[in-house]
């Protein structure tokens, strides 16, 4: 409805105010009675509640893990929470502004569990598989600390959670096979070896046992590296630990938050999760797994999820693919991931299907296993520049960068 302020009002003159009022008792008279107008925003508007879209996780075993927490110098439940993110995947909020550079939850190491000895010899690489029997081991058979860590191994997810979301070394053969890019294969293939390695260590743990305590080494943990005696060497060592309540934080491309740790140099050091920038009530926390350089072959492997856009913009590449911009910009992960597949394999094509293909399966409603496999092959042939999942797809784009005849 037209609404004069008082200010305006009188400076008009008389008869444009007049006039002014005719119209409103017009149109007000010619309208029918239950037609309304919805209130502007700003003074007077109703205020919406920033949390209204998320549905905080109140179960008792997360109340269990943040009283254990807190209660062990912790800090965390009380500028963010879990909760179940738009009513669907479980992850954490602000539940109130923070600041650039504000510490919005923090864990001191007496809470971290280790999952590798760093004074195992270097000749002895700590695989993911060999830290989930380290966990097994340490955590779960070892009565003291799996009494110490109950409330924290108790709130991870099992198999047969809603929030279990296997990685390709769950799947059979013939589905790692569906992948199809070769850097995919071979790496679910030597995380199924290393698997199969593990479980020669251990004379009480079954296949599927240990499948399952490497997903939640790979996808639940953190990568800490610790500084050299001698930095020069290159020797520095990186461990893996489990941070509780850090790892129900996702990951985003574009994360608004990043885990350092306070005095890394001492015994009493706190893992902390810091703003990169100003984050509003109601907003999720993420951070970039793998510090922000992590492939799709990378987040497939260890956390068992595919980035990808919606399947209508699958097909719609919207990257300046000039020579000058390709100059000026930096490789992407996926581009890493593809440029090293060109250098070793040249342009061989490993489809067996065009990228228009797998997207009208995504869209005709392809679901679990399937989808995911349709979603990463569209993800990398996007990434390596094969729009038609075709040879001459890939010779055409080389011909636009300028790098082809």
């Amino acid at each position: 409805m037209l609404q004069l302020s008082p200010t305006v009002r009188f400076m008009l003159p008389h008869r444009t105010v007049c006039i002014a009022t005719f119209l409103i008792l017009l149109i007000t008279v010619l309208l029918p009675p239950s037609t309304s107008f919805p209130a502007a925003a700003g003074f007077g508007a109703k205020k919406v509640d920033p949390m209204s879209n998320h549905i905080l996780d109140t179960s008792e075993g997360i109340s269990y893990l943040k009283d254990f927490l807190n209660k062990n110098g912790g800090n965390s439940g009380t500028k963010c929470d879990i909760a179940k993110i738009n009513g669907k995947t479980r992850g954490v909020i602000c539940t109130r502004s923070i600041k650039k550079d504000e510490i919005i939850c923090s864990l001191p190491s007496s809470l971290a569990l280790s999952l590798w000895d760093p004074s195992t010899p270097s000749s002895s690489p700590s695989t993911p598989s060999l830290c989930a029997l380290n966990f097994k081991e340490w955590y779960l058979d070892d009565s003291t600390r799996l009494n110490t860590f109950a409330p924290y191994i108790c709130s991870l997810p099992t198999v047969e959670d809603v929030e279990f979301e296997p990685t390709p070394n769950f799947y059979t053969d013939s589905d790692v096979d569906k992948l199809e890019f070769p850097g995919i294969v071979s790496a679910v293939n030597t995380r199924k070896s290393e698997i199969d390695s593990a479980i020669l260590k251990s004379d009480d743990v079954s296949i599927e046992d240990m499948k399952y305590y490497t997903w939640l080494v790979t996808s639940r943990s953190f990568s800490i590296r610790l500084s050299a005696d001698d930095v020069s060497s290159g020797n520095a060592k990186s461990v893996r630990i489990m941070l509780p309540f850090f790892d129900m934080i996702n990951h985003s491309g574009k994360s608004n938050a990043e885990m350092d740790i306070l005095n890394p140099e001492k015994d009493d050091s706190t893992f902390i999760i810091r703003a990169k920038r100003p984050i509003a009530a109601g907003k999720e926390v993420t951070i970039s797994y793998g510090g922000g350089g992590f492939s799709s072959v990378d987040l497939f492997t260890d956390y068992g999820f595919v980035q990808s856009k919606p399947p209508e913009e699958l097909l719609y590449d919207e990257k300046d693919v000039t020579q000058g911009a390709l100059k000026r910009q930096p490789l992407t992960p996926d581009e890493r991931t593809m440029a090293k597949f060109e250098s070793t394999e040249g342009y061989n094509n490993p489809w067996s299907t065009s990228l228009e293909e797998d997207v009208e399966k995504i869209k005709a409603g392809a679901k679990g296993r399937e989808r995911k496999i349709l979603e990463f092959r569209a993800k990398m042939k996007v990434a390596g520049g094969w729009p038609a999942g075709t040879m001459e797809g890939k010779m055409d784009l080389k011909k636009k960068e300028g790098g082809g005849k």
